[in-house]
């Protein structure tokens, strides 16, 4: 048996988040947010094992209170600046994607006894003190955003020495007991998150180009969805043979590559903003065989509950109006592109009030 400083980072509001939103998308979130959370933890703590929403990490020797504190504050403040990536980022509309700034974090810090266990390539930590880190999990402490030190950690510190405002408290487990602790409020921290840069508006370059417009009988959010999901991109993309994308989520500053026969298209969103009467998407498409590139404005605006208006607009990849004849062509393709949009998103909408 070894002694060591048992840390565990746990996500507040992961049950309701994940049950409440879209499956894929709010995994693919929770996954990028334990991510950020080890970036910070493990720089000190040794990661032993993943659990859902939390992560167990330990470190053999008792930490430092005061190291301890910096470790959950760095990992809380870039926590919430990476909510604040998504929201400034996103794209889909989503319950998954709008609603990942509920979340927070809390963590539970304990001293004890441990032993390792060994199965197979995995270590696996045992023993009476990982089950009251476990349990303590679970707590009457007030708020969702804490640190929550057990006093058996917590022996021979002196909290007044501390820049958080330590309360006492206690819960009641059965077999174990009563586990009596100490927690800080994390609450105070959102002041000092700091906010990521805003991206260019690249919606004012379009003012000169020529626009093309469409009516299609379907309600906006569908449109938009389907629009800018990747994967839907095979169902109405004449010619499209493949589609690989750098992460399951679009969002400003990703990018995809769509295959055709004779040429492939690096494509990467730069652009997604408005309201659910107008929203304004902007993407840029490089040819990986020729090296040229084309911006794309997609304008949709609510015409009705089941019509939307979509506008579409295109620039030169160094921001310049098309040349003639060029014009003439990429317009007939994005007017034939948007047809095939139009039929598959008007069939969507068609089978879901069926079935609805």
């Amino acid at each position: 048996m070894q002694q060591a400083t048992i840390l565990i980072p746990d996500i507040s509001g992961y049950t309701r988040f994940l049950t409440k939103t879209e499956l894929s998308h709010s995994t693919h979130i929770i996954n990028e947010l334990l991510q950020v959370v080890a970036d910070t933890v493990l720089k000190r703590f040794t990661l032993a094992e993943i659990e859902g929403d939390a992560l167990l990490t330990y470190a053999k020797g008792r930490v430092p209170r005061e190291e301890i504190e910096k470790v959950a504050k760095e990992a809380f403040l870039n926590f919430h600046y990476f909510l604040k990536v998504i929201e400034r980022d996103s794209v889909c509309r989503c319950g998954a994607c709008h609603g990942s700034s509920e979340l927070s974090l809390k963590f539970i810090v304990h001293y004890g006894y441990f032993e390792e266990i060994k199965i197979a390539q995995l270590t696996k930590l045992s023993g009476p003190d990982m089950i009251i880190a476990h349990r303590l999990l679970k707590n009457q402490v007030p708020t969702n955003e804490y640190i929550l030190a057990t006093d058996q950690y917590l022996e021979g510190e002196n909290l007044q020495q501390s820049e958080l405002s330590w309360m006492p408290a206690e819960d009641n487990y059965s077999i174990i007991g009563k586990v009596p602790y100490q927690f800080a409020n994390l609450a105070h921290l959102h002041n000092q998150v700091t906010s990521p840069e805003s991206h260019e508006d690249f919606a004012r370059l379009f003012g000169l180009a020529r626009s093309f417009e469409l009516q299609i009988s379907a309600p906006l959010p569908m449109v938009h969805q389907v629009l800018t999901d990747n994967a839907e991109k095979v169902n109405f993309v004449q010619g499209l043979k493949n589609v690989e994308y750098d992460s399951a989520i679009n969002r400003v500053g990703s990018s995809h590559i769509c295959e055709f026969d004779g040429d492939s298209f690096d494509i990467q969103t730069l652009q997604d903003a408005g309201d659910e009467e107008d929203i304004t998407y902007i993407e840029q498409a490089k040819s990986i065989q020729t090296g040229q590139s084309l911006l794309a404005y997609y304008e949709l605006k609510r015409f009705s509950e089941v019509e939307t208006l979509l506008i579409y607009r295109a620039l030169t990849g160094d921001r310049k109006p098309l040349p003639e004849p060029m014009a003439d062509m990429v317009y007939q393709q994005a007017a034939d592109g948007l047809a095939s949009l139009k039929n598959y998103v008007e069939g969507l909408h068609l089978r879901s009030r069926k079935a609805g």
